[in-house]
């Protein structure tokens, strides 16, 4: 099985990534420690760790958006000293070794999955490829009943997803409008 297979249409920067990595991240995970960014779009949190130093592998099943941050990756490599890599790679089968990353990074990413037992799956392939000892960074979405918008969502798209909190998000934000990729909350 897949993931994400709707991320793979986006190209370069046209790739959602917008949230920001937590302060504690930076007072948790030292320069010394081998990152990974699960689904890392085009690199915004992979180069911006770099410029603080780290060493990232960022992956993501989007190919487009792997070609533009590795052309990147070129001229940052060069500039700072973190180093950093990306290749294109499905997160339920990693092509890293096991306890190989310090610390792991699962930001935004799990909204993607629509599958529940995926994101199982998803979460054990972290913890496969992440040290003893290391840290697995995880942020994500949560539910919000109390915003008519999201409520209207929910309760619309249940019977297709199946889970309570989850709605269908597409290209125009409207309801029939083309469907880019399913939007998971956690309660």
């Amino acid at each position: 099985m897949e993931t994400g297979s709707g991320w793979k249409q986006f190209v370069g920067k046209e790739t959602p990534s917008t949230v920001e990595l937590s302060e504690l991240f930076f007072r948790k995970v030292t320069t010394e420690t081998k990152v990974v960014d699960f689904g890392c779009a085009w690199g915004r949190v992979g180069f911006e760790l770099q410029k603080k130093g780290y060493d990232v592998c960022g992956f993501d099943i989007n190919e487009h958006s792997i070609k533009y941050a590795s052309e990147q990756a070129k001229k940052t490599n060069d500039k700072y000293p973190g180093k950093i890599d990306f290749i294109t790679a499905d997160a339920l089968n990693l092509p890293y070794k096991t306890n190989y990353f310090g610390a792991c990074i699962i930001q935004a990413f799990l909204t993607t999955i629509t599958d529940p037992e995926a994101r199982q799956e998803v979460i054990k392939e972290a913890w496969r490829v992440l040290a003893p000892g290391g840290i697995l960074y995880l942020a994500d979405f949560g539910q919000n009943w109390n915003n008519p918008l999201y409520k209207a969502r929910y309760l619309r798209d249940y019977s297709s997803t199946g889970e309570k909190g989850t709605f269908f998000v597409t290209e125009d934000g409207k309801e029939g409008g083309k469907e880019l990729f399913w939007f998971i909350t956690t309660h």
